[in-house]
């Protein structure tokens, strides 16, 4: 559901550029008074940004709906090559792209904007030694493996794999052998 909610926030932020500025309500003097809004419309992308937008897009939803890259990959495919077509499909795909590469380039330019990734990096870096830190000083983790028993079940799986291994390896030297025998 959280995806589904991203994906439609996603696309109505990338709609957003393709309407223009609500003209004020002319009902007080101060309402005249103010600058006429400016229509703001983005500069289309080339066809090139449209093909890997309309990629981009193909990608992610195969991988949304599938949770496969090998989907995701196709979708891509088909996207991107339907961005090239002059049909219907050919003016959704490009319709895509475009709105994709807008996106992108409107977070390109609000990161160089506000430094949005270091900011984010930093405080991920944070929070992540102050959970550190909560894990050291109060045992968090040893608690939960304390009732779950997750380190016994882990130890117990580890050593079955280690007698797979070793009962395979000697079935491998043993049929070696045999060649060796024949040989």
């Amino acid at each position: 559901m959280a995806r589904l909610l991203l994906l439609l926030a996603f696309a109505a932020a990338a709609s957003a550029f393709h309407q223009g500025i609500a003209a004020p309500r002319f009902e007080s003097k101060l309402a005249v008074s103010r600058v006429a809004p400016s229509h703001v419309v983005m500069e289309e992308p080339s066809e090139k940004a449209v093909v890997v937008g309309a990629a981009a897009v193909g990608g992610l939803v195969g991988i949304y709906l599938f949770k496969e890259i090998s989907a995701g990959i196709l979708w891509a495919v088909v996207l991107a090559y339907g961005a090239t077509l002059s049909n219907g499909f050919g003016s959704f795909s490009k319709s895509a792209g475009s709105t994709a590469s807008k996106a992108y380039s409107k977070a390109l330019d609000l990161n160089d904007q506000y430094d949005v990734v270091p900011k984010a990096k930093t405080a991920l870096d944070t929070v992540t030694t102050a959970a550190g830190n909560l894990n050291e000083n109060y045992g968090i983790t040893a608690k939960i493996d304390e009732k779950l028993e997750v380190s016994k079940y882990v130890a117990l799986a580890s050593s079955k794999v280690d007698d797979v291994k070793s009962s395979v390896t000697d079935k491998i030297d043993d049929l070696k052998a045999a060649a060796d025998k024949k040989a």
